[in-house]
């Protein structure tokens, strides 16, 4: 099934000059460097006016958007917010329709493996920062298994990345015991 058949696709926001926060802002923008390496959403994101923006292009909760520019295209989901969010041009917001049985987190999952990344490489333009035409992200052939399977992916999925995490926590633990008995080694005196 191709993308376009699942979802809706539109593209982020063109903004005419570079945007300067304003700390009465009510509405924020997710800009290309607010991807974190872990795929969530920086929490310091430049705030605008609301008089700027129409409606339709609020971000909605299990709304994916795709970084469509640049060195790499990863998705991410946006999760609750009491705040307005919008996303800048170099992205792509992915709607799942609703009569589709999709699950957000399974396209993302989707979206982001190795073999999507290829295809987008392989048909975007340009060589170390490419741009991802909307036409290659609507025709990417997804596999939509029943929905019972899709849960059972994103449960593994989601247990692979807590565990990271918990590894990664250990590793800064242990840096900073070692350190801890190599400086009072070297003070000891």
């Amino acid at each position: 099934m191709k993308l376009h058949d699942i979802a809706d696709i539109k593209t982020g926001i063109t903004f005419r000059n570079r945007l300067l926060d304003n700390l009465d802002g009510e509405i924020e923008v997710i800009q290309m460097r607010d991807i974190n390496t872990d795929l969530s959403i920086s929490d310091r994101l430049v705030r605008i006016s609301n008089e700027q923006i129409k409606a339709k292009h609020f971000l909605q909760p299990g709304q994916l958007i795709l970084l469509a520019k640049g060195k790499y295209t990863k998705a991410c989901m946006i999760e609750s917010s009491e705040k307005k969010r919008v996303i800048s041009s170099a992205f792509f917001s992915i709607r799942i329709k609703p009569t589709q049985k999709v699950l957000p987190e399974y396209l993302r999952w989707f979206l982001n493996l190795p073999q999507s990344e290829t295809y987008f490489r392989s048909n975007a333009s340009g060589t170390s920062m490419f741009s991802l035409p909307m036409s290659v992200l609507k025709n990417l052939d997804v596999a939509v298994p029943p929905i019972e399977v899709q849960e059972k992916i994103v449960h593994l999925v989601t247990d692979r990345e807590k565990e990271k995490a918990t590894l990664m926590e250990l590793e800064e633990k242990k840096d900073s015991y070692l350190q801890q008995i190599m400086l009072h080694e070297v003070y000891k005196d």
